[in-house]
């Protein structure tokens, strides 16, 4: 409550709570000020209003209607005690909140500044007096103060309504309303001044748009009240508005930078919701939705842990917890096994509770999983080979050499070579082999696909070995060279195969050529000797001539038939 003590030290103040419409407080000096006593305003609150002289009151209460909170405002005005005696007062009203109750209580500190008895001229000069201050008062308002008479047309019109519309006073006193009216919302006013008329007392809400002389509209928002007379019956309406033009274009673009907000959330493929203090569920999104299989009306206003007890004593619920009891924001990633999903999760505190976010990244990480086995197994399969495969980049650094690679460089140069270092500048190599692979690389990183054959070692023995090389340019995804795949093949065996199959061949052709030369004539002979031996007589003296030269043609092939053995089995391709 209000404290008296305070209140007691400071003569004539009044607290009026606004709630409750009655005095909660009336200082000493209210008798000597307003020719009243405090147990009379205690039991009726309006007496003080009924002492104010009527062309004064309206605009009194237009003051106090736009005061606003912690705020005061100074008036002098003119009243008339029940003992007939005028007098010029100052009042201060200030609004505050109770701090106990939460009431809005007007204050009003009162003073008599001047006193006289009744006599008119002086009556008149003192109200006309506080009426020019009154009306300066007025003027001086940041709001529109407007008066209508019954018949619609202006009375009055404060200067704050004139320099923001632009009007002169005689462009509008005297004229209807309607002069200041948008056509297409003129109905609106209508219904509003009917309104009034009908229901003395009563504040009537009116929002609309008023052009202003220029052509420019301004969102206008009024409380409209009738004025009664001393006999009950209205006789003027009067205005209270404000200019929210800025206020209702700043609410705009608040509803359009919410409804894309919505929009936004709505449309994420992330699970989005926000949690109070009290862990109820104050929104969520369509993903949500979905991944936990329950429509918002059963998730708005319920506690969390009630819906999803599975949630109990996981990452989720220490993450939240932790996030609430520091105010700051904790991100993680983890398995749920009752969805068999995995979850990378943004939890962001507040001062009203937590917002969430969290992906569904389950098809990501069975990706990485099944591409870090991939690249296991391929690796494996890649060290499993003798083949010697390598890459190099643009400034032919190693960025990948299997295990075959690794060891015959080792064996060349007693180093290992490692990811990062220049290929063939390992130690051991002298700078006409370093020029000549820089040679190489360089061919493929220009494009070009190509594959020979090098002369290498192989072992500790330093054996000669041959290899088939083959460089291929690695192009990036935007179809740039990024670097040079190299991958060599032993074909010493085959090399060897080969030697051995073309030594045959050349003995193949000595067998062939002994064949058609040495053995031919002798075989030539052979049947020529047979085909004159005379058969129908074996006693022939020739006969036995001609058998000495069968044999003699028959030793000859026999030595042609040992030259082919010889050179088939001995490799000795002594020709003749």
């Amino acid at each position: 409550m209000l404290s008296h003590t305070t209140i007691d030290s400071i003569d004539c103040v009044l607290a009026f709570d606004i709630h409750e419409q009655k005095y909660l407080f009336i200082g000493q000096g209210i008798d000597a000020v307003l020719g009243i006593t405090a147990r009379e305003l205690y039991r009726d609150n309006r007496l003080w209003d009924k002492l104010i002289h009527k062309e004064n009151l309206a605009g009194i209460k237009s003051l106090i209607n736009t005061l606003a909170e912690n705020s005061s405002v100074e008036l002098s005005y003119q009243i008339t005690t029940p003992q007939q005696t005028t007098k010029n007062i100052t009042d201060k009203k200030s609004l505050i909140t109770d701090a106990a109750t939460g009431h809005k209580v007007l204050l009003s500190t009162i003073k008599a500044t001047h006193a006289k008895t009744n006599c008119t001229t002086a009556s008149s000069t003192g109200a006309e007096h506080s009426q020019q201050f009154l009306n300066s008062l007025i003027d001086s308002q940041t709001s529109f103060l407007i008066r209508i008479d019954t018949s619609g047309n202006y009375t009055f019109v404060n200067r704050q309504y004139l320099k923001t519309l632009g009007y002169k006073a005689k462009d509008i006193l005297g004229k209807h309303f309607s002069v200041t009216s948008l056509s297409e919302e003129a109905h609106l006013c209508e219904n509003a001044f009917m309104e009034c008329l009908n229901n003395p007392g009563k504040v009537v809400p009116l929002l609309h748009k008023k052009p202003d002389v220029h052509g420019n509209l301004h969102d206008t928002e009024w409380e409209l009240i009738s004025i009664v007379n001393e006999n009950g019956e209205v006789c003027e309406i009067q205005g209270i508005g404000h200019d929210v033009t800025a206020r209702i274009k700043i609410e705009a673009k608040v509803r359009d930078t919410a409804q894309k907000l919505d929009t936004f959330i709505e449309s994420i493929t992330d699970s989005f919701f926000i949690i109070d203090n009290n862990w109820r569920f104050v929104r969520v999104n369509a993903a949500f939705e979905k991944i936990w299989g329950k429509p918002r009306a059963q998730l708005l206003g319920k506690v969390i842990w009630d819906l999803f007890p599975q949630l109990i004593n996981t990452p989720f619920e220490i993450a939240y917890r932790e996030a609430q009891a520091k105010q700051e924001s904790v991100k993680f990633m983890v398995y749920f096994a009752p969805l068999n999903k995995w979850f990378r999760t943004a939890v962001y505190p507040s001062t009203e509770g937590i917002t969430v976010f969290a992906k569904n990244v389950t098809y990501e990480m069975r990706a990485q999983e099944e591409a870090l086995w991939t690249k296991n197994n391929l690796e494996a399969l890649i060290n499993n080979t003798n083949d010697k495969i390598w890459s190099v980049d643009t400034d032919n650094r190693y960025v990948y050499m299997n295990n075959a690679y690794i060891a015959q460089i080792k064996a060349m140069t007693g180093v290992s070579p490692q990811k990062g270092e220049y290929s063939y500048k390992d130690v051991g190599f002298p700078q006409e082999v370093i020029d000549e692979w820089s040679a190489y690389y360089r061919r493929a990183l220009n494009g070009e696909n190509y594959t020979i054959v090098l002369e290498s070692v192989d072992d500790e023995a330093k054996n000669p070995a041959f290899y088939e090389v083959s460089f291929n340019p690695i192009f990036a995804s935007n179809g740039e060279i990024k670097g040079v795949g190299c991958f060599a093949h032993d074909i010493s065996e085959r090399l060897k195969t080969e030697q051995e199959l073309l030594s045959q061949n050349k003995r193949m052709r000595n067998i062939a050529s002994l064949s058609s030369h040495e053995l031919r004539r002798p075989v030539a002979s052979m049947l020529g000797l047979i085909n004159i031996m005379d058969r129908e007589n074996p006693n022939n003296p020739e006969n036995k001539q001609i058998i000495d030269y069968l044999q003699i043609v028959s030793t000859e092939i026999d030595d042609v038939i040992r030259l082919i053995v010889d050179h088939t089995f001995t490799g000795n391709n002594h020709e003749g």
